[in-house]
């Protein structure tokens, strides 16, 4: 194992990685570091969030400046706000001892005040896509004269649809800038975009960061949409310091799910893309010091956030690509300490469950959603440690307080007693609906559960209002090679939505093929409906402006249109 002292830092930074107590760098900084030091290039970094990849960069970027220069000479750009505060926090110590100037720029935050900070001249400037535009457009901030440009999680950019920023952001820099380009991924936008801006790129791909299964304990449990709601308030109660993050996939379900937990007397605060810089920054305090302890968040939303002594992660539905689900659950199970990661799932992902484990090399157990009862004797356990704690707590007695208890009688005082612990530990669980969950198929049993005639409907983020028609659809189907046309049972294309059905056995190798892929211009999103069950409102409402069924093989036309589901299917919780 290679120390910092092997790499042929300065003095100055050395000096404060022994202060801030680093011995030994992380893959990619002990692979990436001697090499941007050691020479001008084109650099892509494959490295997922958490693996040390910002001092991976920042330490070469910091060494190459000049001192004596005050134009800006760096450009680092993040996909979020976040994540920008956080590379400039990482850095700072070392800009800092190095007498660098370097800043943050970012929407949110007052553009007056970063024009006055970008007119002093500023060394190493780390911003957002849309603002450095902004500040480009605006002629407030000269890119002319960098050096480096780097692209951080460029993968999350793109599918933040910042392509257009960042290429902006490129035709502004000078022709001969090096790029460091750092990604999880290799999805198609990157591929295109290290070909049309990158030159004999150097690359160095590091070990995908995997949980600790000693630390990290993973479960996937089959729930319908319509009672995840009330399974995520069955899990949250059946601990007693539930602390973590919720993720759903659209910015409308985080908000549907925040407020109905807000409802029901959670302290839960909502992470998503339309809340201004002050609210995520109040959410995010709130829930460092505990004041809040559920954060339903979109993935984008939670980017770049780092909170101590998680407990749990939810997946209330499955992210749209693995890498995410890596992303998801590593927050939690960290420093040795003890995390769960829960993702609901439907039936026919239980595929995904499988490729998951084979991919990462972890295991994901089976779960079901705790029962009334089995909450109920945990918490009974919890009262037994309460009234121990109680009765070996030592109180200021007071003589009246002595005369009012010494006039009841021991039936009396046990009465009370019992009804003090009922009402602190039992009663909120007690008087819920009695949902009757669906037991968890274990793993292995990927066929149960499928729906009637073998028939899985999934569903494409894109219709009618993007130009989409039914014969679009057939030969976007069919271009994967496979299904055939007369293999699809139904098409229904609806304004913004593509409802598809297939054999059950093509469902799930048709939907791992179309992931990333385009239609009508743009990426589609796409989503396996649970079987024998309206789940439409999670796509953004009902089918309503039925164009019709398309009639392929066996398949007749739909018959009418189905409005959304708005049964929420919870109960009310702790108040």
């Amino acid at each position: 194992m290679i120390s910092f002292k092997d790499l042929n830092l300065s003095q100055e930074t050395q000096t404060v990685i022994d202060t801030l107590g680093f011995t030994q760098p992380t893959e990619i900084q002990a692979k990436a570091i001697p090499l941007l030091l050691s020479q001008s290039m084109d650099f892509h970094g494959q490295a997922q969030t958490g693996t040390g990849k910002t001092l991976a960069f920042g330490l070469p970027l910091l060494e190459r400046i000049d001192k004596t220069a005050r134009s800006t000479q760096a450009l680092v750009v993040a996909p979020t706000r976040e994540l920008a505060l956080q590379i400039c926090d990482s850095l700072k110590p070392f800009a800092q001892a190095m007498n660098i100037s370097i800043t943050t720029i970012y929407g949110g935050s007052s553009m007056e005040d970063q024009i006055r900070t970008l007119k002093r001249g500023v060394q190493v400037v780390i911003g957002t896509p849309g603002r450095l535009n902004d500040h480009l457009r605006r002629k407030t901030l000269d890119i002319g004269q960098i050096k480096t440009l780097v692209l951080d999680e460029a993968d999350i950019m793109l599918d933040m649809g910042f392509k257009d920023e960042v290429e902006d952001i490129l035709r502004h820099a000078p022709k001969n800038r090096e790029i460091w380009l750092f990604s999880a991924t290799i999805k198609s936008g990157i591929s295109e975009l290290m070909a049309e801006y990158m030159t004999n790129t150097q690359s160095v791909k590091v070990a995908k960061k995997t949980t600790d299964i000693a630390t990290m304990q993973q479960y996937y449990c089959v729930v319908t949409m319509r009672q995840r709601l009330a399974a995520l308030q069955r899990f949250i109660e059946s601990v007693t310091d539930f602390y973590g993050f919720v993720f759903c996939q659209t910015k409308i379900l985080t908000s549907e799910i925040a407020e109905q937990l807000i409802r029901a007397g959670y302290n839960v605060g909502g992470l998503h893309g339309d809340l201004s810089q002050a609210q995520r920054n109040l959410v995010i305090k709130r829930f460092k010091s505990k004041e809040i302890t559920i954060v339903i968040a979109t993935d984008v939303a939670a980017r770049g956030i780092d909170i101590a002594n998680l407990t749990h992660v939810v997946n209330y539905s499955l992210p749209e690509d693995l890498e995410s689900y890596v992303h998801r659950i590593g927050r939690t199970g960290r420093a040795g300490k003890t995390g769960t990661a829960i993702s609901f799932i439907n039936r026919s992902e239980m595929r995904t469950v499988a490729l998951l484990q084979k991919k990462f090399n972890f295991t994901i157990n089976p779960l079901d959603v705790p029962s009334k009862d089995q909450i109920i004797n945990s918490r009974l356990k919890y009262a037994q440690e309460y009234l121990a704690q109680v009765s070996e707590s030592h109180i200021q007695h007071h003589e009246e307080l002595k005369s009012l208890v010494a006039k009841l009688s021991a039936e009396e005082l046990r009465d009370i007693i019992e009804k003090m612990v009922y009402d602190k530990f039992i009663k909120t669980i007690d008087q819920e609906e009695n949902i009757a969950f669906t037991s968890t198929p274990k793993e292995g049993n990927f066929e149960a559960g499928h729906d009637r005639n073998g028939i899985q409907e999934f569903c494409l983020a894109v219709g009618a209002d993007d130009g989409v028609t039914q014969e679009d659809i057939v030969e976007y189907l069919t271009a994967t090679k496979l299904i055939t046309a007369d293999q699809i049972a139904k098409i229904r294309v609806i304004k913004r939505k593509t409802f598809v059905e297939v054999p059950s056995a093509l469902a799930h190798p048709l939907v791992q093929a179309l992931i990333n892929t385009q239609l009508a211009g743009r990426k589609t999103r796409i989503s396996l409906v649970e079987p024998q069950e309206d789940n439409r409102r999670n796509f953004g409402g009902g089918r309503g402006g039925d164009r019709g069924g398309y009639r392929g093989g066996r398949a007749g036309g739909f018959g009418g249109s189905r409005g959304g589901d708005r049964d929420r299917g919870g109960y009310r919780g702790r108040r």
